[in-house]
């Protein structure tokens, strides 16, 4: 089996797992009748599904780290950004709120990568250092 499929493969078992148990809590949140609630939960179950699924890429070896984290922060603005909007947490009505929301998503991806950038590379380090030519 070859590594992309390996890691299409993970990034399906681990979409899936908080996709089930977020998506059973969000169902029951449903059933309070607080729209709130339900619309906050319908955006955790979408933010933690994408982030556990996109987290495969790291296992790709074949991507250099910044293609992946690329890719990653792609895979991320067409669903968390999206998924912050409906949660009813910033204001859609207004431009500001999306502003808003996009500052939120853009620092908090900084801070998350940043963060696993140096535990990747100095705690289990399995980032390699860049090579010297000669």
């Amino acid at each position: 089996m070859s590594l992309k499929v390996k890691c299409i493969k993970q990034a399906f078992i681990r979409g899936i797992i908080p996709l089930v148990i977020m998506g059973g809590i969000t169902y029951f949140v449903s059933e309070s009748d607080n729209p709130e609630a339900f619309w906050s939960m319908v955006a955790i179950t979408i933010i933690s599904t994408a982030v556990s699924a996109a987290s495969a890429i790291y296992d790709y070896d074949v991507w250099p780290v910044k293609k992946k984290i690329t890719v990653h922060t792609l895979l991320m603005l067409v669903t968390v950004y999206p998924a912050l909007m409906i949660s009813g947490w910033y204001d859609a009505s207004k431009a500001s709120g999306y502003i808003f929301a996009f500052i939120s998503f853009v620092l908090w991806g900084v801070v998350l990568c940043s963060l696993g950038y140096f535990i990747s590379k100095y705690v289990l380090k399995n980032i390699p250092d860049e090579t010297k030519k000669n």
